[in-house]
């Protein structure tokens, strides 16, 4: 009876090729990863349906199986024993139809194992495999099931495997077994995906989780079966709301080793990913689960106001001229006040605090004058404040005075929403000081904000959320289920929607990150994500290299193409205050230095880049190009620890323990195996350099 009522999807056979051992891969084109994973041939998007079972990790991915780029949404598959080296399989779930009419896609979802059989569909003692996933129907139409789905509606539907993952029948006796989004969200079944399932011991239950992408929602079900779904509650708009929320995920980490689990909430975003990037992005929220409802932690959610032990100098919030404030003004400010604030002065990121602000746009571009604070004592180790507009620092800027001397200036990014920025004045604690607002320009970015100026022993930052990763290209992140708890292991797709379908690959196009593994540990106060990549592949070349101190540039020569550096200094620069103080690595440069990218630490900002500008072939897309950067405190002992790890088209680094990630594309020229070291603004002491060569994990 439930014979007739499933349609097995059968694998393998003429249908398909036999599984690729990893012995026939050659996998040698330009550009091709050499240890991440990537498919043989055509495209591939979010990981899928991840699971450990019997010493084997599957790793399910979104798929085209006619062409490298978007379509025909199947699940890939591929496995492995040490998440280094991969064999992959046929194609696992298979949009309906393909190659003609397809009537059903495949989109993203994950895979449990039933080890309780409560879904009924084991046979003779074996635990059926279930994946629940977002069937995608391109036109209206009755189904087997007997529900009626209209024109690009997205709903959840389940298969089982009864072979360990191999092969799939999807339950066409009852899907979708969530049709429809719960009122009051009837109008959003276009935009309902990416269910995300886990068992729930305490409360003896399964639990997904199904986004509502434009309303930025989760919402989350409960089960006992896998077949009929309770809405138990809902979660959200939280943090950052750029873009559509996609492929959420909720699992238990213990905070720095103790006892008490917290729970971590995973989401994509398209766009609105970090800051200083385009398109996408991974954000998480840490905080409580009790079997139906998610609770953030305070600490981890975020308004954009800047550090709670702000002092305020000034924010230019009343009814007062600049004059009564006790500012001195020059030019066409004479007489001004500060400008009520419009939606056209705030920033996605953080707005502005308050109603006023300093809007040099008085008369046009053409408004030109100064704006001088009261003196005042600095009390505190940072100045920070929010600027916007022109990005010229001599003609518009906001500048700190001391003893009739310019110590720091700071403009805007060309834009007229404002951001966070800061001035250590720890070195300068009671002194006597002025701040001074100029605008000096007559057209094109000719004018200022400025806003928010506060003393604070906290630097400010414009965090919108917890960024699990900072660069463009680490999207739709997903754990391995099956697992234990301090084993959490995820993977994301290492793309951006921003120019995935341009890049310059073939016959493939896209690329896993390194798997990484999680911890959930207090950095600066607050729980975080800590990464550690698993590197289970086979360097060689191994070499240590020791340097006092270095000034300038140092070259390295030749040092390979796939590359696992560690790279560990002193942080007291001395020039490590100064804006444009740097130290790093040029890594992928070809032999006359045309073509390289820079990782590195800005001492000033505390960060760590990855700056990609010159790095190959970036005339795909006008917004490749770019520098990405991602915070990093110093260790208590003022080093700095990076490990970057190079392959033909990606650079990934971690900073810290883990806390700070940065993953990038690049595609370089094929001689791009050189490198050198770099020191900008002063010398850098204490440097250690380890560099071995990964050998492929293709072969």
């Amino acid at each position: 009876m439930l014979r007739n009522l499933l349609k097995t999807l059968v694998l393998g056979g003429l249908a398909f090729p036999l599984a690729e051992g990893r012995a026939s891969q050659s996998r040698t084109e330009l550009y091709r990863p050499q240890f991440h994973y990537s498919p043989k041939r055509n495209w591939m998007n979010d990981p899928n349906g991840l699971v450990y079972e019997d010493g084997v990790y599957h790793l399910y991915y979104q798929y085209n199986p006619g062409g490298d780029t978007w379509g025909a949404m199947s699940w890939g598959h591929a496995t492995s024993r040490d998440l280094a080296h991969w064999t992959e399989h046929p194609v696992a779930l298979q949009a309906r139809g393909f190659p003609g009419n397809i009537t059903e896609m495949f989109f993203s979802g994950t895979v449990v194992v039933d080890e309780r059989n409560t879904s009924g569909f084991g046979r003779r003692g074996k635990a059926p495999w279930i994946a629940m996933y977002t069937s995608y129907y391109p036109f209206e139409q009755t189904l087997p099931s007997g529900k009626t789905v209209r024109k690009d509606q997205q709903a959840q539907s389940i298969a089982f495997s009864l072979d360990k993952g191999m092969t799939w029948t999807t339950y066409d006796a009852a899907n979708p077994v969530i049709l429809d989004p719960p009122a009051p969200y009837g109008d959003q079944q276009l935009e309902f995906r990416d269910p995300s399932v886990f068992w729930h011991e305490e409360t003896r239950k399964w639990v997904a989780l199904v986004n509502l992408a434009k309303l930025h929602k989760v919402l989350i079900y409960t089960s006992k079966n896998l077949k009929d779904w309770t809405l138990a509650s809902e979660f959200g708009p939280a943090n950052a709301v750029g873009g559509v929320w996609e492929c959420p995920s909720l699992f238990p980490l213990k905070l720095d080793g103790s006892r008490a689990a917290k729970w971590v909430l995973m989401l994509g975003l398209n766009p609105g990913g970090p800051p200083g990037t385009i398109g996408s992005g991974t954000q998480y929220i840490v905080g409580q689960f009790d079997g139906t409802t998610f609770t953030a932690d305070p600490e981890s959610l975020y308004d954009g106001s800047g550090p709670e032990d702000s002092v305020i100098l000034e924010d230019f919030e009343g009814d007062l001229s600049f004059a009564d404030r006790g500012w001195t003004a020059t030019g066409d400010f004479t007489g001004a006040s500060p400008a009520k604030g419009t939606l056209a002065n705030q920033n996605p990121v953080t707005g502005y605090l308050g109603t006023q602000l300093v809007n040099t746009f008085l008369e046009g571009d053409a408004t030109t004058g100064t704006l001088t604070s009261p003196p005042f004592n600095i009390s505190h180790k940072y100045i920070n404040f929010l600027v916007g507009g022109g990005s010229n620092v001599n003609e518009t800027a906001i500048r700190l005075k001391v003893d009739g001397s310019i110590v720091h200036a700071s403009a805007g990014t060309n834009s007229e929403g404002l951001s966070w920025q800061s001035w250590d004045v720890g070195s300068l604690q009671g002194k006597s000081a002025a701040v001074e607002i100029i605008d000096t320009a007559t057209g094109g970015w000719g004018h200022i904000n400025v806003d928010q100026i506060s003393f604070s022993d906290t630097r400010a930052t414009n965090t919108i959320a917890n960024w699990l990763d900072y660069g463009p290209d680490f999207y739709a992140a997903l754990s391995w289920s099956g697992l234990p708890q301090d084993k959490r292991t995820i993977v994301a797709w290492m793309n951006n929607w921003q120019y995935a379908s341009l890049i310059p690959t073939n016959p493939w196009r896209s690329a896993a990150t390194v798997p990484r593994q999680l911890s959930l540990k207090t950095v600066n106060k607050r729980p975080t994500l800590v990464q550690e990549p698993i590197d289970n592949w086979k360097t060689h070349s191994n070499k240590v290299s020791k340097f006092p101190r270095v000034d300038g540039v140092r070259d390295l020569g030749r040092i390979g193409k796939t590359l696992e550096i560690e790279l560990t200094f002193d942080s007291r620069q001395p020039a490590a205050g100064a804006e444009g103080a740097d130290f790093g690595i040029i890594v992928a440069a070809n032999k006359d230095f045309t073509q390289y990218t820079r990782v590195g630490y800005d001492f000033a900002a505390q960060q760590v880049f990855v700056d990609r500008t010159l790095s190959g072939d970036v005339s795909f897309d006008g917004t490749f190009a770019g520098v990405y950067s991602a915070p990093l405190a110093p260790s208590r002992d003022g080093r700095v620890a990076l490990r970057i790890l190079v392959d033909w088209s990606s650079v990934e680094v971690f900073g810290g323990q883990g806390e700070a990630s940065i993953t990038s594309q690049i595609f370089p020229a094929k001689d791009a195996g050189y490198a050198r070291l770099f020191s900008t603004g002063g010398k850098t002491a204490d440097v250690t350099l380890r560099v071995g060569e990964v050998r492929s994990t293709w072969r």
